[in-house]
């Protein structure tokens, strides 16, 4: 298998280790074509529920996208943890395990609030909830559900025109 330039940064971005790279992207692209079930390679069981479930309150289901779980953003944030440094990996397993800990953690009114404070987090549970928001947008808008169908993605051919990019500059500006 090549490795795909965009696909590589992405995944680069998100932590996966350099010398991980072309393994990461073969499994990523496992998970794309292989219909069934996912067996976590990082999270216990039940942490891995709670990745989903999270993902999906981030990113849910409605009359526009199919959401997280149907994109399979669990999966990929289970890949891109594996495959990232005993550091990353270090902090993911403190940072879910403080998260369990926090009564009502899902509740909408807490979620809410850590939603309020994932662009400038300051403690464990924060920068759990805003390290999940970042890997749900990563892994929802690189996948097929994500990329293709809700944004309409039509690369891997030359195109003749842009639209949407067809207005005249005005030179003397």
């Amino acid at each position: 298998m090549s490795l795909d330039r965009r696909q590589a940064l992405t995944l680069l971005a998100a932590g996966v280790l350099p010398a991980r790279l072309l393994e990461a992207q073969h499994e990523l692209h496992q998970i794309a074509v292989t219909p069934g079930e996912y067996v976590p390679k990082f999270f216990q069981p039940g942490e891995y529920a709670l990745i989903d479930q999270v993902a999906e309150m981030i990113l849910p289901a409605d009359d526009h996208s199919p959401g997280a779980s149907a994109a399979r953003v669990a999966d990929y944030i289970d890949l891109v943890v594996v495959n990232s440094s005993a550091q990353t990996q270090a902090l993911w397993r403190e940072r879910i395990t403080v998260f369990q800990s926090v009564p009502n953690a899902t509740d909408p009114a807490e979620f809410a609030r850590l939603a309020a404070k994932a662009d400038s987090p300051s403690t464990p549970v924060e920068h759990f909830f805003a390290d999940m928001r970042q890997m749900t947008l990563d892994g929802y808008y690189t996948s097929q559900i994500g990329m293709i169908h809700e944004l309409g993605y039509q690369g891997g051919h030359v195109r003749g025109s842009f639209p949407g990019c067809e207005h005249q500059v005005n030179p003397q500006r």
